[in-house]
């Protein structure tokens, strides 16, 4: 990861780091179809607090990095059954 809380994605290690320190939420509780992506500075990951957020949702007042919004999807796809 950059200082500026972007992915290095020439060392997936950081990524994985960060994945696995990260909090999991209860299932379910977040919903990621209530998420917009941002383009202005809103702080950290709410989720694992340790990358800069990029999406925000007003419903459930919650704002997730990049890592941390794709762990929402891939755990929404496991539950419909997409691989």
């Amino acid at each position: 990861m950059h200082h500026d809380g972007s992915l290095d994605y020439k060392n997936p290690w950081r990524m994985h780091d960060c994945l696995s320190k990260a909090k999991r939420p209860l299932p379910g509780t977040l919903d990621h179809r209530t998420f917009e992506r941002v383009k202005v500075e809103i702080g950290r990951c709410d989720v694992c607090g340790e990358r800069k957020a990029v999406y925000r949702s007003g419903e459930a007042q919650a704002k997730v990095c990049e890592g941390c919004y794709a762990r929402l999807v891939r755990e929404w796809n496991r539950g419909a059954g997409v691989r």
